[in-house]
């Protein structure tokens, strides 16, 4: 072969440490929640913003260790527990912004996780709905709008 390819060598990703938590046996969650200091035999790492941030987690250091009772298992797992992932998402938030801006993290994460507040149904809003489950009338075939005659439930007539 007069001209041979040249190898290209496969760009190495960058593999931060975390700018949370030491990789020292302990779990991040444990100590966070029952201020538990054990050392594990197994810890795995957790990258704080998944999916597409994924990379973005593990370039910057957004990463804990968790036990796998907090990682996989349990009823507080991250992967189990919406609130729990909530809670590491503001804190790898507020930890990047130590060193760095909120317009730097927006423009890195694309998504703000301090000013998060659960949906809260305004006051004049939950006079107007009924709580709890709506039932269908005894008589009702299930029709929600598919007939022309409606049970009361759908603000018409019943069905006769």
């Amino acid at each position: 072969m007069k001209y041979p390819k040249q190898k290209r060598r496969k760009k190495r990703k960058e593999h931060k440490p975390s700018i949370l938590h030491q990789k020292d046996g302990t779990c991040y969650l444990c100590i966070k929640l029952r201020k538990d200091y054990r050392i594990h035999p197994v810890v795995h790492e957790h990258h704080i913003f998944g999916g597409p941030n994924r990379q973005i987690s593990e370039a910057k250091g957004l990463k804990v260790y968790l036990c796998l009772e907090h990682h996989l298992w349990g009823h507080q797992a991250v992967h189990n527990n919406h609130e729990i992932m909530r809670l590491l998402q503001q804190d790898g938030q507020r930890a990047y912004e130590r060193t760095h801006s909120r317009e730097e993290f927006m423009a890195l994460i694309g998504r703000n996780y301090l000013d998060m507040e659960p949906f809260i149904v305004p006051p004049e809003e939950a006079e107007k709905v009924e709580p709890g489950i709506t039932f269908l009338e005894p008589d009702c075939r299930g029709c929600f709008g598919a007939s022309e005659n409606q049970c009361k439930k759908c603000e018409e007539e019943r069905h006769g």
